[in-house]
């Protein structure tokens, strides 16, 4: 080895002299030079010296060794920069001093896949498992790419060997749990994390997932319990904010909710999914105004602009607050984004519908029919767009598929009741009627229809039991609601027949 090139060593290592003398005090100096310039650049690495670190590196790949700790070293120091192609050249020279090194193949697919090249990342995998198949790096970095590619029953397969060849590095059986999540395994999983959380320490991720899991199985007080240990750990991680303030939000805790999400904000966790779970509990309180301002501060941080829920929610809430203009225009945005956003397209069809546009109003209700938590509504806003349009057919039939969605509901019953006895169908109307007395038979306006459609059976079969029954009707609505009886004539027609 040439005098010139080692005076040039021993001149660099001479700079960092207070660092080699604290690297000494940590461990033994290897004897072969060159592991003892791999050691202090790693060192020096880790203190935050990258320069000096890769000064060292590159004078050490100059010894002659069959090592390629170096080379991988230098990718690695180059990947933490974002240097991804200098890295993959170091790793690709690293792979050449050394065929059997697994290390420097799996690092290469780890830049393929920052990359965004999959295929390139899963071939230097495969590469790794062939020269060594008990590399369980090459097992769990290959699943990561199946789990993005929602593979999710060949991720798992990855991942349990993963975990089985490397029994001391938690990553693969954390994994295989968050797998077994998105398979819908909870229990499996749930028996996964809790073994990590009882064999690790401060565990966020592990305490997070078994939070989730207990959501998903709808154990809100378990999430509660879990959630607030993870924020304990980790107090600026923003999922499990959301996670524990959307599941005080469906326990109607929104109080508790509210104040998470401040508590968000005050530790600077702003972000779209936050303002948007926050203005969501306000809404759910019909707190519009507010929402209206969380929903905005979200559009703030939202630099794309290309969250259609977000959209829809603030066109609701406008549309609560009878802004109809903005209302209309935030659900169009949401519209053009998703087509199918069921909330946009329910707004813009009240909208259509209250301005008497009713034939866009049923183009727009076809959509929301997707939506299986509001097809009774829909079924009903298309059963009034019909009768306005004078078509009363598909008016009743709508009105009979919102009954089947909701059978009681008494407000779809007393507008279809009334519609019915617009249309002179009394005896339909007296049917729907039974059911609905049976729900609530003493409140006013349902004494009132009852009344119209008994009287009016009653005149038509020249009166007999139902001119009696709609007398006794009357006569409660007298007694109960007396400044709100309007039937004085029909009344006294009905008691003169009687006594006839």
């Amino acid at each position: 080895m040439p005098d010139k090139f080692l005076k040039g060593i021993l001149k660099e290592v001479k700079k960092f002299d207070s660092v080699v003398e604290k690297y000494t005090k940590i461990g033994k100096v290897p004897a072969i030079p060159y592991r003892a310039f791999v050691n202090l650049a790693d060192y020096l690495f880790l203190t935050g010296c990258i320069e000096q670190s890769e000064e060292l590196l590159n004078n050490a790949i100059n010894f002659v060794s069959p090592s390629s700790d170096a080379y991988i070293n230098l990718g690695v120091l180059k990947q933490s920069t974002g240097d991804l192609a200098k890295a993959i050249d170091y790793y690709k020279k690293a792979y050449k001093k050394d065929k059997k090194n697994t290390k420097a193949l799996c690092l290469w697919g780890n830049c393929l896949y920052m990359q965004n090249n999959l295929e390139g990342a899963i071939k230097k995998y495969q590469k790794a498992i062939e020269i060594d198949d008990t590399t369980a790096e090459a097992y769990l970095c290959w699943g990561i790419i199946l789990l993005k590619k929602r593979e999710y029953k060949e991720a798992r397969e990855k991942f349990e060997l993963a975990a089985e060849l490397n029994t001391k590095d938690a990553r693969g059986l954390f994994m295989l749990a968050s797998v077994e999540i998105e398979l819908g395994l909870y229990d499996e999983a749930l028996d996964k994390l809790m073994f990590m959380i009882n064999s690790t320490e401060n565990n966020f991720g592990a305490y997070h997932n078994i939070a989730y899991i207990y959501f998903k199985k709808k154990d809100y007080e378990k999430t509660i319990i879990y959630a607030k240990t993870a924020i304990e750990m980790s107090p600026m991680k923003l999922e499990t904010y959301l996670l524990l303030g959307d599941t005080f939000t469906i326990m109607n805790q929104e109080k508790d909710a509210l104040q998470i999400y401040e508590t968000a904000e005050k530790n600077n966790l702003k972000s779209l999914f936050l303002y948007l779970s926050w203005g969501t509990a306000l809404q759910k309180i019909q707190n519009y105004n507010e929402a209206i301002d969380k929903f905005k501060l979200g559009l703030e941080t939202d630099s794309e602009k290309t969250n259609d829920e977000l959209y829809a929610r603030l066109a609701k809430c406008c549309f609560e607050t009878r802004n109809f203009e903005e209302a209309k225009i935030n659900a169009l945005k949401s519209i053009e984004i998703s087509k199918e956003n069921y909330m946009a397209n329910e707004v813009l069809a009240d909208i259509y519908i209250g301005d008497n546009n009713f034939e866009e109003g049923l183009k727009i209700l076809e959509v929301c029919f997707k939506n299986s938590q509001t097809r009774a509504s829909t079924y009903l806003k298309t059963a009034r767009c019909y009768k306005e349009l004078g078509t009363l057919d598909k008016s009743n039939k709508n009105y009979e598929k919102a009954l089947e969605y909701d059978r009681e509901n008494t407000e779809i019953m007393l507008e279809y009741i009334n519609s019915l006895n617009s249309q002179k169908d009394y005896e339909t109307a007296l049917k729907k009627l039974i059911t609905l007395e049976r729900l609530t038979n003493d409140e006013l306006e349902v004494l009132s229809l009852a009344f119209k459609v008994n009287y009016n059976i009653a005149k038509g079969n020249l009166y007999g039991y139902n001119g009696m029954k709609a007398i006794k009707i009357a006569e409660k609505i007298k007694e109960k609601y007396p400044e709100n009886f309007y039937f004085e004539d029909e009344y006294k027609e009905l008691t003169r027949v009687s006594r006839e």
